[in-house]
């Protein structure tokens, strides 16, 4: 802001400024402490525009500011101000899109030709999501859902992904 209104230079000790705004009758300019100005004095107007108080006031207080920032600090931010922010925890989860956009549900196919599906990639609690999915899925029996809390998937019985992907697509 202050090479919009021509200053060059500003002297600076111990990290304070030290200078002073000078207002004429239509302009403001900052001038060293060391350098006298006359009240009388006037300024170029091509060189410096119409200031307003607030501007003055927000010269002033910016220069006097050593780490002046319009940003607060990584220290200031709470997590719940942040946009988006959820907790994850008990009854609360999110299944997480592969990069290509896709659900992560998968068919497995165990030894003896037996087929499995897979959800995996589940932040929070899965067992929550197991249980709106049985709710949901109310022809696929409840005794073919297994939850894995150690790799954080749930592995359902049967070739159900269709069913799965299109119950996690519109409805979660």
């Amino acid at each position: 802001m202050l090479s919009r209104l021509g200053f060059g230079m500003v002297k600076r000790q111990t990290g304070s400024a030290s200078g002073l705004f000078v207002a004429n009758s239509r302009a403001v300019r900052l001038v060293s402490t060391e350098t006298p100005v006359e009240a009388g004095e006037s300024v170029r107007e091509s060189e410096v525009g119409e200031l307003t108080t607030q501007e003055i006031s927000d010269l002033s207080q910016a220069i006097s500011e050593p780490n002046f920032s319009i940003f607060p600090t990584v220290h200031e931010v709470r997590p719940e101000e942040i946009v988006g922010y959820t907790p994850f925890g008990v009854k609360s989860y999110f299944v997480e899109r592969s990069a290509t956009g896709n659900l992560p549900v998968y068919t497995d196919f165990k030894s003896g030709g037996k087929v499995v599906t897979e959800i995996r990639k589940i932040h929070g609690d899965p067992v929550q999501l197991r249980n709106d999915l049985q709710a949901r899925l109310t022809n696929v029996p409840k005794s073919s859902f297994k939850v894995l809390m150690q790799a954080k998937k749930i592995v359902i019985e049967g070739d159900v992904v269709r069913k799965v992907k299109n119950v996690l697509s519109t409805s979660f």
